[in-house]
């Protein structure tokens, strides 16, 4: 099995612009958010790209439904670009724990953000989405979420007692904003780079060259780029004179019985057709 160290994608920030109100672009985020889940991605670039962008609303989006539920009325403020967000399917990731009730023959890893730093103490007051807060010894930064443990659920009489830790299971992405598609290219921060368009190869004929990638390192990284509703990734590559020699351009849709596929749709059956390389 292969096992990727991080699955990350690349969306254009105007992928939004084939969408008329705001229900169709948070129904589409919510779409692309589902995908990045159920296929365990662990960092969405939002590249800036010339058209029609709504960044800060794509940003917006991605990150309340990554924030488990039991903290979004502490960190985002009422918003009218929200106002339809609470419609949109869970994530039902596995740090989105409905539990409400602490039980102590369970292991409870946890988000909690972080509400205070208490000087008597020396220590940071964390909610955790119970009905008391947790206590940590770390110094955390006000408005900062951390992924703890509990230890012992009677600090003080009044707090449970944590400890930071690395959850073990897919715990959602992480969200990056670049300046250009060239910025999220250029770093070395990914092992294959996979660009998708019409223009590219077959499957069939590139699977070969992924695997063999892939099989370099026990726990490989990949970039998946997707291009924008208007603006093909072959036009913003060369645009932006991004060097094609170190990229892998497939075209994952060689024999499509529609005229165009949305962007959401080409992000879900994508990563999907690509899974089974992913994971062999």
């Amino acid at each position: 099995m292969t096992l990727l160290r991080e699955l990350a994608i690349a969306i254009p920030s105007n992928i939004l612009e084939d969408c008329q109100s705001l229900s169709d672009k948070t129904n589409k985020i919510g779409v692309i958010a589902r995908a990045a889940s159920i296929f365990k991605v662990t960092k969405i670039h939002v590249y800036k790209n010339k058209g029609i962008s709504d960044t800060d609303l794509i940003l917006l989006l991605l990150e309340y439904l990554v924030t488990p539920q039991y903290l979004r009325k502490n960190i985002f403020p009422i918003k009218k670009e929200l106002k339809l967000a609470g419609t949109l399917p869970p994530l039902r990731i596995p740090s989105h724990t409905v539990n409400r009730q602490y039980d102590r023959n369970i292991v409870d890893i946890r988000d909690g953000l972080c509400i205070k730093f208490d000087k008597k103490l020396n220590m940071s007051i964390i909610d955790i989405g119970f009905n008391k807060y947790g206590i940590i010894k770390d110094r955390i930064p006000v408005g900062d979420i951390v992924t703890v443990k509990i230890v012992s659920d009677s600090f003080k009489g009044k707090y449970f007692l944590l400890e930071k830790t690395n959850p073990s299971r897919y715990w959602g992405y992480d969200i990056l904003y670049n300046n250009s598609l060239k910025e999220v290219i250029n770093s070395n921060s990914y092992d294959v780079k996979i660009i998708t368009s019409k223009f590219g190869s077959e499957l069939n004929s590139t699977s070969t060259l992924i695997s063999a990638q892939l099989d370099k390192n026990s726990d490989s990284s990949i970039l998946v780029v997707f291009g924008s509703p208007k603006t093909g990734l072959m036009s913003i590559l060369s645009r932006e004179k991004i060097d094609k020699s170190n990229l892998i351009l497939i075209n994952l849709f060689p024999n499509q019985g529609v005229e165009t596929i949305r962007s959401e749709e080409a992000i879900l059956a994508g990563l999907s057709i690509l899974n089974s390389l992913f994971i062999k």
